[in-house]
């Protein structure tokens, strides 16, 4: 973030520089009002909300991953180390090899159940979950700003529209059934 001087222009930026970049953007924001380009500006203090929050989302996944992570690097040490003090010390024979490969197995099973059991790793991974959740709702949000901007129709418009057609296909299912339930009546009358 750069420190502002007391004229309010950024760090390094002279006071008639920041006059000019502003009077640049001023003369953006009179350009004619139409087409994508004007919807995006019209709307961009949300779109600023809206990739704040994106971002903050980000930053709780982001830490919300290091401790899954972190939880998982720990059971695999704890089970390499384990595996270590219960493998052979040499491997001459088979039976050597086989004895060393039902103490990995043993091992990681025992370290990775632990920690599937755990608590911690429940709660860790409820919060990876949930904040992976919350990325998906806000880049859905995003997304259906820019199709409603661009004019095309979104995902909560496609969904209504596919809804409807299940409705209609079902109500036409019950007039086909319908018609031939009458149409075996008439026949036996």
């Amino acid at each position: 973030m750069q420190e502002k001087t007391d004229n309010n222009a950024p760090a390094g930026m002279t006071p008639d520089q920041a006059t000019k970049m502003f009077d640049v953007w001023t003369e953006v924001l009179k350009l004619p009002t139409i087409g994508p380009m004007y919807a995006f500006s019209k709307d961009f203090a949300s779109y600023a909300d809206e990739f704040a929050r994106l971002g903050k989302i980000m930053a709780e996944m982001k830490g919300h991953l290091d401790a899954y992570w972190g939880l998982v690097s720990t059971a695999y040490a704890k089970a390499a180390k384990d595996t270590a003090e219960k493998s052979p010390k040499q491997f001459a024979t088979k039976e050597d090899f086989d004895n060393y490969r039902k103490a990995v197995i043993e091992s990681f099973e025992d370290a990775f159940t632990g920690l599937f059991a755990s608590p911690e790793f429940s709660s860790v991974y409820g919060k990876v979950f949930s904040s992976q959740m919350d990325m998906s709702k806000a880049m859905q949000a995003i997304t259906e700003k820019n199709f409603k901007a661009l004019n095309l129709p979104t995902r909560s418009e496609v969904d209504e529209i596919l809804k409807d057609v299940h409705e209609l296909k079902r109500a036409v299912r019950d007039l086909k059934k319908g018609m031939e339930a009458l149409k075996d009546d008439a026949a036996r009358v």
